[in-house]
């Protein structure tokens, strides 16, 4: 990879892994109401507020199957399984999500390996999540000591030092 390819600043694109309607869906999002046979009146918990619920045409038929979502109380009332890939998700509201939805985005940066592989991920504001022990190791010695408030600043120096190291990195703005 070279140095040029090391680094993007890119739009988010979303993975379809569906981890964050499934781990904040419910605590997000309650359904008060249904209006009408694809409509619904939610809830904002956290921020506040309702909005009309609308249920995709293309995902009327997954949407009605509810057993895996009964299971799973914490996901997202309007989170369903992919009906083509398996392991993936997909958002069944997602045209008139709310907003809470619309400016999630799951990681700051994607970290990849020399061979293309993503490696890990930063969460939050700072926060690694890798299972990459190399990675892991970097981090720890020469990211986590960064000092600097400014998170300009930081994302630079970080991906500097990441680029020094090999990994390339996906910056979301």
């Amino acid at each position: 990879m070279s140095r040029r390819e090391s680094f993007k600043m890119a739009a988010f694109e979303c993975t379809l892994c569906g981890k964050c309607c499934m781990h904040a869906g419910a605590e997000l999002i309650e359904v008060e109401k249904r209006l009408t046979s694809r409509d619904y009146l939610c809830r904002q918990k956290i921020v506040g507020g309702t909005f009309r619920a609308r249920v995709e045409e293309r995902f009327l038929d997954i949407f009605s199957e509810t057993s895996e979502n009964d299971a799973h109380p914490s996901w997202c009332p309007f989170l369903r399984s992919h009906p083509e890939e398996e392991g993936k998700y997909v958002c069944t509201i997602h045209d008139s999500r709310p907003s809470v939805c619309r400016t999630y985005i799951c990681c700051s940066m994607r970290i990849f390996a020399g061979d293309g592989r993503e490696v890990g991920k930063v969460k939050g504001r700072r926060s690694l999540v890798t299972e990459d022990a190399a990675l892991r190791r970097c981090w720890e010695e020469s990211v986590a000591p960064l000092g600097t408030d400014n998170d300009v600043a930081w994302r630079s120096e970080v991906i500097a030092i990441l680029g020094r190291a090999g990994y390339g990195v996906e910056a979301y703005e």
